[in-house]
């Protein structure tokens, strides 16, 4: 509750600075995402996805711009594992693939410094708010000189925590006086991670889950 009340105020604050600023940019973004899960399993490899969504450039001084932005961002990852267990005299392997899609609506607030002309050096703060989740999978187990495979997809939003929290680090660069270009690398803080899975449920234990991604993005100021 209290970081909800937190988010409204800091929302408010936000939205009467844009109202009372002298100078507002308003402008679109899109873009592409190389982001990958950063787990317990230490297998991750990337997976490609999109951003795109609005922005608001205010203008602070001559160096100095606040950046808001409300984005609609596919995120996720491949989680790849195998390992193998003994029951009874009998050794199974087992090996693991998955592809984790994340949709989330995200607000980053973006404190960008103009290093040189038309260079800009941008960090900030951002939350994401999860819509979908979406698990593609790949199991095979040998035994014996058995193989048992099984696959699928399955809907995984309960399993992954509603709020997602961390830092955005990143560069722009001004091609014109209506489109710039950015590079963003997205550090996720806080643990997704929203389950305990056991192999009584045929899944696996990720352990600690964050985010991260790579992002370029075509800004277009309106």
């Amino acid at each position: 509750m209290k970081f909800r009340i937190y988010v409204i105020t800091g929302l408010t604050l936000l939205a009467c600075k844009i109202a009372s600023a002298q100078e507002v940019n308003w402008g679109v973004k899109a873009g592409v995402n190389m982001s990958t899960l950063k787990t317990d399993l230490n297998q991750e490899k990337y997976l490609l996805g999109y951003h795109l969504g609005g922005l608001a450039e205010i203008k602070i001084n001559e160096k100095f711009l606040l950046q808001p932005e409300l984005l609609y961002s596919l995120l996720g990852g491949k989680i790849e594992d195998s390992f193998s267990f003994d029951d009874e005299g009998t050794t199974f392997n087992t090996k693991y693939k998955e592809d984790v899609k994340l949709a989330y609506l995200q607000l980053p607030v973006m404190a960008k410094y103009q290093i040189v002309n038309k260079l800009n050096l941008e960090i900030g703060p951002q939350i994401g708010y999860l819509l979908s989740g979406k698990s593609d999978y790949d199991v095979t187990m040998n035994f014996d000189g058995e193989s048992i495979t099984d696959s699928g997809s399955e809907d995984i939003k309960d399993q992954v925590k509603s709020l997602d929290f961390g830092l955005n680090f990143g560069l722009g660069y001004e091609l014109s006086n209506k489109m710039i270009i950015q590079g963003r690398y997205h550090l996720g803080l806080s643990n997704i991670n929203d389950t305990e899975a056991s192999f009584d449920e045929d899944s696996v234990d990720r352990g600690s889950v964050k985010n991260s991604s790579f992002q370029v993005s075509v800004l277009f100021k309106l």
